[in-house]
């Protein structure tokens, strides 16, 4: 064995004493050291996945904040007529009634006031009534005349009933033979009672204001009913 390999050898078993020495007194705080590296490493390998857990629970809470309400749509009401209503009395527009007879096979009414029909018998079907804002039948029609203007029995017979109210000013009604009867509204200065005889072409009143169909101006609304059914009363006048 040469010179050399004998230095080398005695100079690894020299540093191999000095590290043992070294540990021996030095262990205790290479122990410390080596825990504090340890802990700081653990601390930022363990800081990315606390920085992701809070983006994630940002996330979460935006995604909350952001969220659109539920909207549940609602069903529109469908659209109605203002108002409806069905005539007072039971009667209904029927074509298969059989109008009274005067004994000549066919019965003529005399047109109780000059003027034009303005607005024609509905035969049982809606129309709208502006001034009352809402939708009825029209059981008869109205025949436009000046104010004052003289109204006429339709055909003869004997008054029935004589009255004025809100919705169509003076009334008379005249009952016929044949079950059958005449309405004249939108009258005043009305010249008889209940109980008089009355012959077709009489004047029974004059022509004011019919409050129901204001709109119209001034006009006879007048109504033809036979047994218990309204009728067409442009069909029969002469």
């Amino acid at each position: 064995m040469n010179f050399k390999n004998i230095v080398e050898k005695v100079k690894k078993k020299v540093n191999r004493q000095n590290m043992k020495l070294f540990f021996q007194k030095q262990g205790l705080y290479v122990l410390i050291f080596l825990c504090i590296v340890a802990a700081g490493i653990t601390a930022i390998i363990a800081w990315p996945r606390d920085d992701e857990n809070q983006i994630s629970q940002e996330t979460d809470k935006g995604a909350i904040v952001l969220q659109s309400p539920i909207i549940t749509p609602t069903r529109l009401p469908s659209p109605t007529p203002l108002s409806s209503a069905s005539p007072s009395p039971s009667p209904t527009a029927s074509p298969s009634a059989k109008p009274a007879n005067n004994g000549s096979g066919k019965v003529v009414l005399t047109k109780p006031v000059s003027g034009q029909t303005i607005n024609k018998f509905s035969g049982g079907k809606l129309v709208f009534f502006p001034s009352l804002n809402m939708w009825m039948t029209h059981n008869g029609v109205d025949i436009k005349a000046g104010k004052g203007a003289a109204v006429v029995a339709g055909l003869s017979g004997t008054v029935s009933d004589v009255h004025s109210d809100e919705s169509n000013g003076g009334v008379v009604v005249i009952a016929h033979s044949g079950s059958s009867s005449t309405v004249y509204a939108g009258l005043v200065n009305m010249t008889v009672k209940v109980g008089d005889k009355v012959n077709a072409g009489q004047k029974i009143g004059e022509i004011g204001d019919m409050p129901r169909e204001l709109d119209l101006g001034y006009h006879l609304h007048f109504e033809y009913i036979v047994n218990g059914t309204f009728m067409d009363p442009e069909k029969y006048f002469k």
